[in-house]
């Protein structure tokens, strides 16, 4: 508990000091290459990294912040926990709301969703045939075009069933042509020498997996 609240305050407190810190403190920050100056380049570098830090700041107030009613309590503190940014697989899929971060909320979910549906073997773990698998049991965002051309409600997410069409699909390009570009994130997972091309061997398991 100690150490969450040291993390909290310590980063309202940057905000603090981001917005008012003295104007010395600022420019020895921003001198990255240490030689007495700051250029255009490493202000606008310092004016992001503010910008960024003010942003969190905000976020974690307003989070913590559960009854809002632009205070936090003690008992508002001890109950807070950090998010965690969507950057890895499964963060990207327990992020529903698509917000950039997965929530204490979305990763019990997640958790639940592991336990009950991914964990095939109930070994506890997700391995590469289930992570490869996770698709029929958690919705994949949509971020190419050919993911939307299979975004049948067009709600940016892509269900089962519509990653399952277009795996059929490239499965059977890869039947006529022996191979074929691995697209998508979800057809990448089934390049097993990451060559970026799916062939016939690498098909097979994409033949398994959605019972074409």
């Amino acid at each position: 508990m100690k150490k969450l609240l040291v993390v909290f305050f310590s980063l309202i407190f940057l905000a603090g000091i981001v917005e008012a810190g003295p104007k010395e403190a600022r420019l020895k920050h921003a001198d990255k290459n240490k030689d007495g100056a700051v250029d255009a380049k490493e202000m606008h570098r310092e004016k992001n990294w503010e910008h960024k830090k003010k942003e969190k700041a905000k976020k974690i107030f307003k989070e913590a912040d559960v009854n809002k009613d632009g205070m936090v309590s003690e008992s508002e503190i001890n109950n807070w926990k950090p998010t965690k940014n969507a950057n890895s697989w499964w963060k990207k899929r327990a992020d529903t709301n698509n917000d950039g971060v997965v929530s204490g909320e979305e990763v019990a979910v997640w958790k639940k969703l592991c336990r009950e549906k991914m964990d095939l073997n109930g070994d506890g773990k997700i391995d590469a045939k289930e992570k490869r698998m996770c698709w029929r049991h958690a919705k994949s965002k949509v971020n190419t075009k050919i993911e939307k051309q299979y975004d049948a409600n067009s709600d940016g997410w892509l269900e089962g069933s519509e990653v399952k069409a277009m795996l059929k699909a490239k499965h059977e390009m890869i039947k006529t042509k022996g191979k074929a570009k691995a697209d998508t994130e979800i057809e990448k997972e089934y390049d097993a020498n990451k060559d970026g091309v799916i062939d016939s061997n690498e098909a097979e398991p994409m033949k398994e997996d959605a019972n074409l």
